[in-house]
């Protein structure tokens, strides 16, 4: 086994970068001064100076690169200017949303949207309630088009890359959805670069004020690739152009839902982001090419770069695409200078020299996997694949002439994808000396049907995906709570199919500058390949075959996902020590198999630990806990009695005014873009945080959307024992999602309606509300949610779903019946509901008004929380505290808030 000496000597800036990146994370869990851990990095560079010679001097070196990291991100923490817009908005001296104009100069060309643009803008200065100040910082802002009207006024200000333009906006900075599991809207924001988002209610609001100098090379860039969005759309159905313009163009706004539910479900949606895998691909090929013209490496490394990063600023130059596009350079520059058996050492310095530019990003996920993946391949698959060829291609040298020495069937299935007769033939011709080799039975029937090559192409896609996907797994699950089963398979057909579907559509757009009808065998070709695209991960979808979800450990058991790696890395350097043709290996390390198997053994634990998630969900702590979640404006309600059932009452939602109407006859169906639902981000988030995989029943209290469609992806993400409805209004379209999805997994659903009451240990559920009518046509509006009261001990909660005045009216025919210690007030706190009568009989001790921070319809209404107030409840609203957990043992209550 080598020293630690001889390692870092072989990979000094890998070990280096893992010292400085570790250092970073420090800054997040310890409180440093900087000023004291640069003296102390200083001191540990002079330690270093004065005994260069002693054995340990690695040990001082890399104690000062953990300094020095920690130092960086204290720097990069401190640095950030006081008046730049995420620290105005972050200190409060402009409240979120509030009105105001900034000037700046947009820092691309009008990006198109599927019903708009967006706009980024570098802000110079801004206008708040008369006072003009100095800022900097990045604004993006998106611009609704509708009507042919509003579109000739915008093209008529005509925006291009460079103009400096005022604007009158409300930027926004403020957290959406308080609640626990919820990824921060700030975070969203800094990981885009992004200091605030507004919209641009009108062209009336933009006013031009002049021209910047810009880079004329790179607006002629952007204007191509705007021009080839344009051309992708005329000639093209919804779902292709989405394709290419989000694979090709970076562009994702253009995809549909449908098709992106597909590829993120399959485990494939990373093809339609520009990423490292992008940048690998379009590197690799133009690398490729120019090996025809030039043999100089120097020139292929020039001009390969020249290109990408060409393609980098083309598609926006945003910090993922950026990020890949450094690391492909510095490996492509590891190769020019003949340096091609140090990629562990390349990968240190694309670690060292990003780190160096944005330490930040180490936190970010976008990060961590795409060094994950690139560590897998560089530390696993490259040097597996190599050790497997030699095995499969050997044959009797100087330097190896004994094979390998592995089990037999590993021999004979490598050298059924890798042994080439022709090239031992022509070696042993070169030989004084011939020999006989007796290889695989099965090789002759490969390489007579010419299909060894092919088969040894999939096996090493295969097993680079799988690789990659076991380095994953951890990262995967905690940051997207998903298991995708096929992705290994999916990846090499959308690979090899978006290919094709690339090079087809892009001669299709070149000859259709010609002559539009040469185009049409080509535009014709394309969509048949996007069928062949999405047929396979259509079947899987469809059938619930691709993925499953997966919550995640909390608290200290996060520990799971950083000790997984543990096995892997151990996997990893055992590989990597593997001398399969080295006579000496087997004896001078008696105990390798074993030490590999235990490896794998823990390795196959720790996969079990995370993916069935076997301690994830909370034990029952015999108390009811009823949480009111943040949805913004819509009701969701996690109910978990004191026997460990759930309930969850409605999931929130909310209307897609992105909804376009069709253009013409070839595009009859609406175009409904890919955005996260509020069932999915808030709702399931929240639960999956919590660790559960299972919610035993769902209850919708009535078809509004901001009560129902949560609902939907609640019975798709979770598994649910059963559904309960108020109503069944077979013509709502959110309750036919909801049901088709029930019928699909065979969820069993029933009507409740006033007098039935629910069990659920010693907690008894009373339905307060509506009276029974079981007819597909029943109305499933605001005055027919289930009312619902639960009563544990002496405490009673009362839900009201957003009943108004003509049903409280009716239950106020039994006020006994309304008496509660906690009320969710009824209909968001709207002026329709609560009247004095109702309030007077709730008695409530808490009002819960589940409200989002800004409601459009201007909930809740003054003088529905006065008159709660003057009832002597205490108002707590979602919209300003977050999660409302109230927690009673049936002779006590607790009312927390995730905003103390």
């Amino acid at each position: 086994m080598p020293n630690s000496s001889a390692n870092f000597s072989r990979y000094p800036l890998l070990w280096l970068s893992v010292c400085f990146a570790f250092g970073i994370l420090a800054v997040g869990y310890l409180d440093f001064n900087w000023k004291y851990s640069l003296a102390l990095c200083f001191f540990l560079a002079f330690l270093v100076v004065v005994f260069i010679k002693n054995q340990f001097v690695s040990v001082l070196i890399f104690s000062a690169f953990f300094v020095l990291g920690a130092v960086w991100m204290q720097i990069e923490n401190s640095s950030v200017n006081e008046n730049r817009l995420r620290n105005i908005y972050d200190q409060n001296r402009i409240e979120s949303g509030e009105p105001l104009e900034v000037e700046g100069v947009l820092t691309g060309k009008p990006e198109l949207s599927a019903d708009g643009f967006l706009l980024k803008l570098d802000a110079e200065k801004i206008i708040y309630k008369g006072a003009e100040q100095t800022v900097s910082g990045k604004i993006k802002l998106f611009a609704a088009i509708e009507g042919e009207e509003v579109a000739n006024e915008y093209r008529e200000l005509d925006l291009q890359f460079g103009s400096r333009v005022r604007i009158a906006c409300h930027p926004e900075r403020a957290e959406k959805f308080l609640n626990e599991g919820v990824i921060s809207s700030r975070q969203i924001l800094d990981r885009q670069d992004t200091d605030v988002s507004a919209t641009v209610k009108s062209p009336l609001l933009i006013e031009k004020i002049g021209e910047s100098q810009v880079f004329a090379p790179l607006a002629w860039i952007y204007e191509q690739r705007q021009n080839l969005i344009i051309e992708f759309r005329d000639k093209f159905t919804t779902s292709t152009a989405g394709i290419m313009i989000a694979s090709l163009l970076g562009n994702k706004y253009f995809l549909d839902k449908r098709t992106a539910e597909l590829f993120r479900e399959g485990g494939t949606f990373h093809v339609l982001v520009i990423s490292g895998l992008h940048i690998t691909f379009i590197g690799g090929l133009t690398l490729l090419l120019l090996k025809f013209f030039t043999k100089k490496r120097f020139w292929q490394f020039i001009l390969a770069s020249v290109f990408l990063w060409s393609y980098t600023l083309a598609v926006g130059a945003d910090v993922p695409v950026v990020r890949a596009a450094v690391m492909f350079t510095i490996l492509l520059f590891s190769q020019v200078i003949y340096r091609t058996a140090a990629l562990p050492n390349s990968l240190g310095f694309c670690i060292f020299a990003l780190l160096l530019w944005r330490p930040g990003d180490l936190f970010n996920p976008s990060f961590q996997l795409t060094f994950a993946s690139v560590a897998a391949i560089v530390a696993c698959a490259f040097p597996l694949i190599e050790i497997l060829r030699k095995i499969g291609s050997w044959s009797p040298t100087a330097e190896m002439p004994f094979p390998a020495d592995v089990p037999r069937w590993l021999k004979h299935f490598c050298e059924t994808l890798y042994w080439r007769e022709n090239v031992w033939e022509y070696e042993n011709k070169q030989q004084i000396w011939s020999a006989k080799l007796f290889k695989s039975p099965y090789l002759s029937r490969l390489q007579t049907k010419h299909l060894q090559m092919i088969t040894a192409y999939l096996f090493e896609g295969i097993l680079v995906s799988l690789i990659v996907q076991i380095w994953l797994l951890p990262l995967l699950v905690f940051y997207f709570h998903r298991v995708s089963v096929v992705s290994i398979l999916l990846n090499l057909w959308v690979g090899f199919f978006i290919a094709l579907e690339t090079f087809s559509a892009l001669i299709a757009v070149f000859f259709a500058q010609i002559n539009t009808v040469l185009a049409l065998p080509l535009i014709k070709l394309t969509e048949i390949l996007n069928w062949f695209l999405l047929m396979l991960p259509d079947v899987f979808v469809s059938n619930d075959w691709a993925s499953f979800r997966v919550p995640v450990y909390a608290d200290s058991m996060k520990a799971v996902y950083f000790l997984y790696f543990v096995p892997v890395l151990f996997a990893a350097f055992l590989l990597n020590r593997w001398k399969p043709f080295d006579l000496n290996f087997r004896s001078q390390n008696p105990n390798f198999k074993l030490i590999l198997q235990f490896t794998g053994v823990c390795l196959t634990i720790f996969i079990s630990v995370i993916i069935f998630h076997p301690l994830s969900a909370p034990t029952p702590d015999g108390k009811l806990h009823v949480e009111f979640l943040d949805v913004g404006q819509g009701d969701s309600t996690f109910v978990t009695f004191p026997n460990g059932e759930t309930l969850l009452i409605d999931g929130g939602g909310k209307m897609n005014f992105n909804k376009m109407r069709a253009k013409s006859e070839d595009e009859p169906e609406p175009f409904e873009p890919d955005t996260q639902t509020i069932g999915e981000a808030v709702v399931s988030n929240f639960l999956w945080q919590r660790g559960y995989s299972q919610v035993d029943y769902i209850l919708a209290t009535h078809a509004d959307t901001d009560h129902i469609q949560g609902l939907t992806d609640i019975a798709k993400n979770f598994r649910v024992r059963g559904a309960f409805f108020g109503r069944t209004p077979a013509t709502d379209e959110d309750f036919i999602e909801l049901q088709s999805v029930l019928t699909r997994k065979k969820i069993p659903s029933r009507i409740l309606s006033r007098g039935d009451v629910l069990a659920f240990g010693d907690v008894k559920v009373e339905i307060l509300y509506p009276e029974i009518d079981d007819s597909p046509e029943a109305v499933s509006d605001n005055n027919h949610s289930v009312v619902l009261r639960i009563i544990y001990g002496t405490k009673k909660i009362l839900l009201t779903g957003d009943i108004e005045r003509e049903t409280e009216t009716k239950l106020l025919q039994n006020p006994s019946y309304l008496q509660a210690d906690v009320v969710k007030v009824p209909h968001h706190g709207s002026r329709t509901s609560s009247t004095i009568e109702f309030v007077g009989a709730a008695k409530a001790e808490y009002a819960i008004i589940p409200v989002g921070q800004r409601s459009m319809f201007g909930h809740p209404h003054e003088e529905v929380v006065g008159r709660w107030k003057d009832s002597g409840a205490k108002i707590y609203k979602t919209g300003e505290r977050g999660t409302i957990s109230v927690s009673t043992n049936g002779k006590n209550l607790e009312v927390q808030t995730f905003e103390k």
